[in-house]
């Protein structure tokens, strides 16, 4: 019985370093990488939006001015 006692207190080591590993490490790295993901996706959002509406204005801009004959 103390085998398992001694096998349940290394694995809960074990676990309790694999959280602190995830913890302090992992998730602020993670945190930091998805911020500067998002503010790329976030110019690139902008980007495509203008894009758009200067479509959109150069399509007005051409039926305002209608058919030239």
């Amino acid at each position: 019985m103390d085998k398992f006692e001694e096998m349940r207190r290394k694995l809960d080591d074990e676990l309790s370093r694999l959280k602190k590993f995830v913890e302090d490490d992992l998730a602020p790295e993670t945190e930091k990488r998805t911020a500067q993901f998002l503010r790329e996706v976030s110019e690139k959002l902008t980007e495509a939006a203008g894009w758009l509406e200067a479509r959109r204005a150069a399509k007005t801009a051409s039926q305002e001015k209608g058919p030239t004959a």
